[in-house]
């Protein structure tokens, strides 16, 4: 590998355009056809919208080498300034096929391991997964150690089995009640959910450095406004206990652009309301709802971590199965950035 002077520019959250948001998608659609062939190009328009509406407590940063007007390699760091977690910085760096071997990713992980170091930030997380393995390799030689293995799975619609979505909603009478929520969190259950949130704490998080997030009711609210200003439809499913209190919890969303590829985010339910099959409830009204009001839909994908066995074996009974194996990486600031001046 031959590493040349190249020319890095930088751009934190507050120099953002829309100019560089379709740039950008521009060049993450070139990577993109590599890892996910099939599936439909990003808007720009989505990207561009969430740019002008990042959450006050989040810092972005992006490194780009561009040649002629085109990003060819990016890196990009992301933290927060408040709450838990204040040593790391999450890592995305991507280096387009033709432009690998000369150095780019180096060049680029070493501005951002540098950035994050002044902002005190000591550990770096990234993600690769195997359907480019130059990640894999670039990570290893960089320094970064798996940290979690897991798998984006895929549900296809058409293959849910006659019957199973009725079976998993017929409920006996326990007291538990299903709702939806498709306009946002109500005011009124705002600081609940908030709370209830925390439960993904309880997912597996194997060997990485992370403490617990504790979510506050102001970042929920954050959250909802980032994926509205990308264009998502989200839709919540939550159940609530006999006593009122929300005992779990799911979240589904999609874009216009991608109406066929639904994504499903958190799925918990607290450990005193275990054991009622309300994971299975909420897993099979989601996709219910997903059926009728996105008509387009064709299939769900989820991330789960390979050693969730619960919920590896609802989501296995409902149909879904693996469709990219993926590996969180973790790497910390000084040993990455004496690895850089080694070599």
């Amino acid at each position: 590998m031959t590493t040349t002077s190249v020319a890095v520019q930088h751009r934190d959250h507050t120099a953002l355009s829309e100019e560089f948001a379709r740039a950008l998608v521009a060049h993450l659609n070139r990577l993109r056809a590599e890892s996910h062939p099939h599936d439909p190009p990003t808007d720009p328009a989505n990207v561009w919208g969430q740019m002008q509406h990042l959450p006050p407590v989040l810092e972005l940063d992006f490194w780009t080498v561009e040649e002629g007007g085109v990003i060819v390699a990016h890196a990009r760091t992301q933290l927060l300034t408040v709450g838990d977690n204040q040593h790391l910085a999450e890592l995305e760096l991507m280096v387009s096929p033709a432009a690998r071997r000369r150095g780019l990713g180096r060049t680029l992980l070493g501005h951002a391991a540098r950035a994050m170091r002044e902002r005190g930030r000591t550990l770096l997380i990234t993600q690769t997964n195997d359907r480019v393995p130059a990640g894999e390799a670039f990570a290893r030689c960089a320094g970064f150690q798996p940290g979690l293995s897991n798998h984006v799975n895929r549900l296809l619609l058409s293959d849910i089995p006659d019957g199973l979505l009725a079976a998993w909603t017929t409920r006996p009478d326990d007291g538990y009640t299903l709702e939806v929520w498709t306009d946002g969190v109500p005011d009124a259950d705002l600081e609940a959910y908030a709370e209830l949130l925390n439960v993904m704490n309880s997912a597996p998080r194997d060997d990485l450095d992370l403490e617990d997030h504790r979510t506050t009711p102001e970042e929920v609210r954050s959250m909802e406004t980032l994926a509205r200003a990308g264009g998502r439809t989200a839709v919540v499913a939550v159940v609530r206990a006999p006593d009122g209190t929300l005992a779990g919890l799911t979240d589904v969303s999609w874009r216009p652009a991608q109406p066929g590829i639904v994504s499903q985010g958190n799925t918990g339910v607290l450990p005193a309301h275990r054991g009622h099959q309300l994971g299975r409830w909420l897993k099979a009204a989601s996709v219910r709802e997903v059926v009728r009001l996105n008509p387009q839909a064709t299939e769900i994908r989820t991330q789960n971590a390979d050693s969730n066995g619960p919920m590896l074996k609802i989501n296995t009974d409902l149909g879904f199965r693996p469709f990219m194996a993926s590996t969180v990486w973790q790497g910390a600031v000084a040993d990455v950035l004496s690895g850089l001046e080694r070599n």
